[in-house]
Formats: C-alpha cells, structure tokens, sequence
C-alpha cells in the first residue's frame, strides 16, 4: 500500500510539474571554408605509403592515429570536406588520404584539416587548387602587380614570355582568376558537391599559400615577389570580398637546416611581403624548414649519386621515408603532415576558433 501510494504522489508530481525539456546543441553556424592555394608542394607528393614513417617519430607520432585506423585503414573525417582541384582533375568528399597530386599522395591539407576539424564546431570545408610548376610573377600574377616588367627581363626571358603570351600558350594571371572562379564555384554549387550540406551557410575563413620554386629560380622573379605577395593578398581579399581575411604563407623551407643561398634569398622575400604594418595580426609566415626529415635527407646524400641508387638496401631505406627529390620535399608524408600541422596552427592563431 505504502509502495502505491509513492507510485501516485510521483505521478501527480510528473503531472504537475513536468520536467523541463532537454536543451537542444547549438546550432554549428556556417560551414568555415579554407582556401589552400599554390603550386607542386600545395599539390602533394607526399606518398602514402611513406606515411607509417611519421609513427614512428618520438616528438610527432602520435599523429598517425588521427590518419589511421587500428586496423590500417585510413581515416575519414566526415567534419571536415574537401574539394581539391589539383592539375585539373578534381576530388571530393570527406577528409582522407588521396588528395594530393594523384590518390596516393598527400599533401599539407591532410593534418591542417585535422588540426581546423578539431579547433572549430563548425562543418570544414577545404578548396584546394593547385598546379605544379607556376610562378607568382607570371602564373598568379594578381590583376594590381600590373603587366609584366618585360623590360627589366633578360632578353631570352623576355622573348619567350612575348612569343607564348602572342599564341595563346600563356595568360598572364590566369591562374589567379581560377583560383578566384573555382572558389565562387563550389559555394555556389555546396549541396550539389557535399550532399551532407544542410543549407547552413557558408564563410570564407582563411587563405594558406604554398608557392615559391618557380619564383625562386629566377632572379627577377625573386626581385618582384615581395610586392607581388602583397598584391596577392590584397587582390584575392578584394575579390572575395573579405577584407580581413586571415592568409597564412608557408615559407620555403627545402633543404631543411642547409638552406641553399637562392633559398634563403627567396625566403628574405616572403618576409617582407607578408611583414608590412597593414597585414599586422591577419598574415602569418610559417616556416617550412624544421619539418624536413634530416635522416631521410642523409639517405639521399649517401646512396644517391648520379641520378641512381648505389645499393638496393639504400634505395629501399629511403623509400620507407621518401619517394621525391628535395624540392618536392623528398615525397615525404611526414614532411608534409608536418608542414600541415604548422600551417594550421598558424591559421588557428589567426582565427580565434570557437573551441
């Protein structure tokens, strides 16, 4: 009797008094979209299958468990999308392996989509484009660098560049404007490329550029890229109308701690580019250098000579690190999962995440 008596006095009580529903999430807010831009190492010749050597660093191996699964497979981040456009061909889906310039490769975008994925509450959304073998001077060149300094060039440059600009092989610039265009394309086309998009919105929220070989081997081309950096930034702001949009530069760091003097040269360059007052807390410089892989680096130089292998146990060494000569970073998954790592943290600081 005692025990049906409690039974009614909690049911008139419920009654009464109902319990108060349970809150529902936050809404995530627009989906926050990175635009990775550049050349050969924005591309990827990171291969997959050197990607286990990343494990097995002492500082940074911990990271391969955000990319593999216990099992060996690779991991997906259904968080973060990506839509990659490298050489003309294109990807999507979710975050993974296979982006870089052919399915087995990676590239910077696989942990600086890790590190965003986990930084934001915000869906991610990656654009990667990318062509191997472009300058800044010439290819990028944005719409406020101007014409090309035809005048100051050597005569051998400056007849080559005529003759392919006067047959049609060459548009000046014409990689900006497909950068520019493929951005405007996939916000105005998201349900059509992620089908998981539920109409939420969506904000650019950053810029990553990794450019700077083709620039760099060309004395003119160094000269100018200050100044073409700064219109870059200022351009592609202006015409994705974020005036203040946070553009992370990703340093060259080939060669690692023994940077060649055209390196350094280049680098000074994209200091002064990226240091004027105006970009003060909205541009960051990452340098690339301390990612490289010293040991994998000292297998080249011992077992390489004349563009062979001297011994089979060599080769087979440094192919469980590398698969590329140095300036595609030596191929090296880990060396671009670095490069990833710092570039995100980097937008990171400059974002203010949520989380």
């Amino acid at each position: 009797m005692r025990d049906l008596n409690r039974r009614l006095l909690m049911l008139v009580a419920l009654l009464l008094f109902p319990a108060p529903a349970l809150a529902q999430p936050a809404a995530k807010g627009p989906v926050k979209v990175f635009l990775l831009a550049g050349q050969s190492n924005m591309q990827g010749y990171g291969h997959i299958r050197t990607l286990d050597w990343l494990g097995e660093d002492p500082q940074h191996g911990k990271l391969l468990q955000k990319l593999k699964k216990a099992d060996g497979s690779y991991a997906e981040r259904p968080d973060v999308w990506i839509y990659s456009k490298s050489g003309g061909t294109v990807r999507k889906g979710n975050l993974t392996v296979g982006y870089g310039v052919s399915k087995d490769n990676i590239g910077p975008e696989l942990m600086f989509g890790q590190v965003m994925g986990d930084a934001l509450e915000n869906q991610v959304l990656l654009i990667k484009t990318a062509w191997g073998g472009r300058s800044l001077a010439v290819n990028f060149r944005p719409p406020s660098a101007g014409a090309l300094p035809l005048a100051n060039y050597p005569e051998n440059q400056r007849k080559g560049l005529e003759e392919s600009i006067q047959n049609g092989k060459l548009k000046v610039g014409d990689e900006y404007q497909q950068m520019v265009q493929e951005v405007r394309d996939v916000l105005a086309n998201l349900k059509e490329h992620f089908p998981a998009y539920d109409g939420q919105g969506a904000e650019l929220a950053g810029f990553v550029w990794f450019q700077g070989w083709n620039d760099m081997i060309n004395k003119d081309f160094t000269a100018e890229y200050a100044k073409n950096l700064e219109h870059l930034i200022r351009d592609l702001r202006r015409d994705l109308k974020q005036p203040k949009l946070p553009v992370v530069v990703a340093q060259m760091g080939v060669g690692g701690a023994k940077l060649s003097a055209n390196v350094v040269a280049f680098r000074k360059a994209q200091e002064a580019g990226a240091a004027i007052p105006e970009f003060k807390g909205n541009v960051a410089l990452v340098d690339t250098a301390p990612c490289w892989d010293e040991k994998a680096q000292a297998l080249l130089d011992e077992g390489y000579k004349g563009n062979k292998w001297l011994n089979q146990d060599l080769q087979d060494r440094f192919s469980k690190m590398g698969s590329q000569p140095p300036y595609h970073y030596l191929g090296s998954a880990k060396v671009h999962c670095l490069m990833g790592q710092a570039l995100g943290e980097a937008m990171k600081g400059l974002c203010q995440p949520t989380k």
